[in-house]
């Protein structure tokens, strides 16, 4: 049996700098397992980026992904806007409410 693990200080400003290098964000989130300190084998990292203005949200998750390549983890990489997130904080249905009330924010521009 393993145990829960958190990601070290070292990762998660390696993996910071790699996506403030990309898309220049407003904000970058860590929620879910990774947040709580609770990461299993299985687990991946839960980023919630928030980014202002106009962008094609699929080709820069995609290029998000592609910049953490080589960290040997999974990423789950969720973009959303500054307006998106005050929308629909309250939304039971998205994941952007517990990110916000559970997440730790890495990174505030």
């Amino acid at each position: 049996m393993s145990t829960p693990h958190t990601l070290a200080p070292a990762m998660l400003d390696e993996i910071v700098r790699r996506v403030v290098e990309i898309a220049q964000p407003e904000r970058i989130i860590l929620f879910g397992s990774a947040a709580r300190g609770e990461m299993g084998p299985h687990s991946d990292v839960d980023l919630l980026v928030v980014k202002a203005g106009e962008y094609r949200k699929r080709e820069l998750g995609w290029r998000i992904r592609q910049s953490l390549r080589g960290l040997e983890l999974a990423f789950d990489v969720l973009l959303a806007t500054p307006e998106e997130l005050e929308r629909y904080r309250d939304a039971w249905m998205l994941v952007y409410g517990p990110a916000l009330r559970e997440g730790r924010e890495l990174y505030a521009a």
